[in-house]
């Protein structure tokens, strides 16, 4: 037989009406079962009437079984049912419609209604209006006969039960009407809350600083919030109902549209930019990401669009590119651009180059003179028509780049294999772009300034060989660039193999030199000085270098390197302190015997440089007025006013000041009379030819005029000749040699241990 197809129960009814199942199939059990029994005892011969008794207790506890197997659906029906049969079997045969049969009706229809639903309470109101209509009938044809109550016991247990199963009904029915009340009142907090939340979530869609757009599936726009309006300059009117590619999403090109359109066909979201654009035409970059919107089922019914204007990150990010790889002046790529092309042309590392490039570094001659002279403005605009200038005589694959101050470079792309043609056109570009700078810069848009520099420029090329990279080629540049500046300005020099070897020299003696100052490598040399008469004066204060590998290097070698760096300002410092030392040792102060130091220009330059000099002096104890500071003539005229200054303080301390090499530099009449020094040592190029050249000669005559004039010492440099020493001192009783003829260079203790024995120096051998 077919199982009865399960009503579902409602879930906010389940509880109790599970409740009520329990109770009510105890009840009817224990009714129909007890009241069995007794009509047994009393009527053994109404077998039928404790039958029906017996059945119903058998459908309360069968209801009960089916509780028990969690089929609460069957369970209600065989309950409702089967007593209603059960009942209107036993109405029907206890006389039809009289007060006892129609008590249990009521109960019957309330289990219904809680068990069942309205459905089957209707059809089983319907059935029991129709069963008493037949009972009526039947009793007015005097079908039912009177029928007396047997057992008094069992009627009264029957009433009790009727009127507890009818007061159980109403109390479950008034717990679920109250449950029901608390249901709804917790359902109207509940919707309360939710359209709180929906309030907010309104406001905060509406409110959102960034574009919001809903769509339908076919991308017509439905709702806007007001950050688009703002953004975008369209009304809510304007834009919906209408197609979301003319206002909402115009800037995505037709790729970005089909991958979009493909993404959301398969139920996923899109994240990407766009250049949408205003109402007024005007582009907003946007970073958007649109995503459907599914429905409790699961159904997709709109898209959502959200949008973030990165205007202003994407311009930013674009200043930042260009402020990496262009230059804030002149607009041209700079040094990282040039890195990065040079790297690019590289080729594949371990092949050698199929083709050959050339890099070429052009340095503006006199620049700084010029910048110095007319401001650093006019400077600027003189490096902006340099960049220009030079941009108009580029190849179509060049490229030109502002490296660093005054300094351009120049990558020339695919000039062949053949090295030897590549390095011929690298050289004719750069005649050419020489040319080009020799005519006249306009600084001035009504042409009234104008400016003309030559330019030096370093070649090599690039990649000479499977393993040459970009930074090899900038060094190599430099150093050729380097050189056509040492030549006098105004070249082109190509880069050579012991260019490079030589720059790497430098670099070592730079790199161990500067170790060398603090490790104490350093010697004191020193050369006398002595009179006509051959008595010593004093001595020129020398440095050596003592490596420590490769033994005593000629200062020929590190002093160039030093002054090309910061290094001769702490080598200078070295040699002048230990100098203040050595004049504070007995000798010096007795014999009155003086010390000549050379400055270098930077040394001297420093704003610092007399008060380190006074410091020295008062820690050593030596006598100020023992030293005599030497200074070249380049020096004095490159800061005139500044170096005066400086002399006059070093003569109140009771320095000395010589000027060096007098002779090869400008020795203007006007600055010597100006300058506050007590010496000028002749230069060896002088004395070497003086006795057999006539014009060198009257030069060293002339020098000597001069010196007597304004009063000042000579020491003449590099004397190593009799003849040479007899020729000044004919001319100069009271001069001061200084040469090989009176002694070479030594280290400081074999000086002062010799000068201590004779007061003489010891004249060399001329052979």
């Amino acid at each position: 037989m077919a199982e009865a197809p399960a009503v579902p129960l409602p879930d906010h009814e389940d509880a109790t009406t599970r409740h009520l199942v329990r109770v009510a199939g105890w009840a009817v059990m224990l009714l129909g079962g007890v009241i069995g029994v007794l009509l047994m005892f009393d009527d053994p011969v109404q077998p039928a009437r404790v039958a029906l008794n017996l059945v119903a207790g058998l459908v309360g506890g069968s209801a009960l079984w089916l509780a028990r197997q969690q089929r609460w659906t069957q369970a209600a029906h065989l309950l409702v049912w089967g007593v209603w049969v059960s009942v209107s079997l036993v109405a029907a045969r206890n006389g039809g419609v009289n007060g006892p049969n129609l008590l249990n009706y009521p109960v019957i229809i309330v289990l219904a209604g809680w068990l069942l639903g309205a459905r089957a309470t209707l059809t089983l109101v319907g059935l029991t209006a129709l069963l008493f209509l037949g009972f009526i009938w039947a009793d007015i044809q005097g079908m039912f006969k009177p029928v007396q109550v047997a057992n008094r016991v069992a009627g009264a247990v029957y009433l009790a039960g009727i009127l507890v199963l009818t007061a159980a009904a109403t109390l479950l029915s008034r717990r679920n009407y109250m449950s029901r009340v608390q249901e709804a009142q917790q359902t109207a907090t509940n919707l309360a809350a939710s359209e709180a939340a929906l309030r907010k979530l309104l406001r905060a869609v509406e409110q959102s600083p960034e574009s919001i757009v809903i769509t339908d599936l076919k991308e017509d726009i439905e709702y806007v919030n007001d950050a688009f309006v703002r953004r975008t300059g369209y009304e809510r009117d304007e834009v919906v109902g209408k197609a979301s590619a003319d206002y909402s999403s115009n800037g995505l090109a037709p790729a970005q549209r089909d991958g979009l359109r493909a993404t959301l066909a398969r139920g996923e979201s899109w994240a990407g930019e766009q250049v949408n654009r205003r109402k007024d035409g005007a582009e907003i970059a946007e970073a958007v990401v649109v995503a459907p919107i599914r429905q409790p089922d699961g159904h997709i019914s709109h898209y959502v669009e959200l949008k973030q204007d990165v205007t202003e990150r994407k311009r930013a990010a674009q200043e930042i590119h260009r402020l990496a790889h262009f230059d804030s002046l002149t607009s041209l790529p700079n040094r990282f651009t040039l890195m990065e092309r040079l790297s690019a042309l590289q080729g594949r590392a371990g092949r050698p180059p199929t083709t050959q490039h050339a890099l070429l570094l052009l340095d503006l001659d006199r620049f700084t003179t010029f910048n110095d002279a007319r401001g650093s403005e006019m400077g600027d605009r003189l490096l902006c028509a340099v960049a220009l200038r030079l941009s108009e005589i580029l190849p179509p694959q060049g490229l030109l780049v502002r490296v660093a101050g005054d300094e351009f470079a120049v990558v020339l792309h695919g000039l062949g294999a053949d090295a030897s043609l590549a390095g011929r056109r690298a050289l004719a570009f750069a005649e050419k772009l020489q040319t080009a700078l020799l005519r006249p810069l306009h600084l001035q848009d009504n042409g009234t300034e104008e400016a003309q520099l030559g330019a030096s420029v370093g070649i090599t090329l690039y990649p000479q060989s499977a393993n040459d990279v970009a930074h090899d080629a900038l060094r190599r540049a430099g150093t050729a660039l380097h050189r056509a500046k040492q030549a006098g300005g105004g070249r082109a020099a190509f880069f050579e193999q012991g260019m490079g070897e030589a720059a790497e020299q430098r670099f070592r003696v730079e790199r161990e030199l500067r170790q060398a100052i603090g490790a104490g490598e350093l010697r004191l040399y020193l050369q006398s000085q002595v009179d006509v008469l051959g008595q010593i004066t004093g001595a020129e204060v020398l440095v050596r270098w003592q490596h420590p590998r490769d033994g005593l290097v000629a200062p020929g070698v590190f002093i160039p390197v030093a002054e090309e760096s910061d290094l001769i300002v702490s080598l200078g410092g070295w040699v002048l302190s230990h100098a203040c030392a050595l004049l504070a040792q007995p000798l010096f102060q007795e014999r009155r015997l003086r010390l000549s130091v050379n400055l270098s220009a930077r040394q001297f330059r420093q704003a610092g440089f007399v008060p380190q000099l006074r410091a020295m002096l008062a820690a050593s104890g030596a006598d100020p007025r023992l030293l005599t500071l030497e200074v070249t003539e380049g020096l004095v005229i490159d800061d005139f006013d500044d170096a005066v200054a400086k002399m006059g303080e070093l003569a109140a301390l009771g320095v000395d000041m010589s000027l060096d090499d007098f002779g090869t530099g400008y020795s203007s009449l006007a600055y010597l009379k100006r300058l506050p020094i007590q010496e000028i040592k002749i230069d060896r190029s002088f004395v070497r030819d003086a006795p057999t050249n006539a014009d060198d000669g009257v030069l060293v005559e002339g020098i000597l005029s001069v010196a007597r004039h304004f009063g000042l010492r000579v020491v003449a440099e590099g004397v190593e000749t009799r003849d040479q020493a007899d020729f000044l001192s004919q001319r100069a009783p009271d001069i001061v040699y200084q040469g090989y003829l009176f002694g070479r260079p030594e280290p400081d203790t074999d000086w002062l241990a010799r000068a201590a024995l004779v007061g003489t120096a010891t004249v060399e051998d001329e052979g």
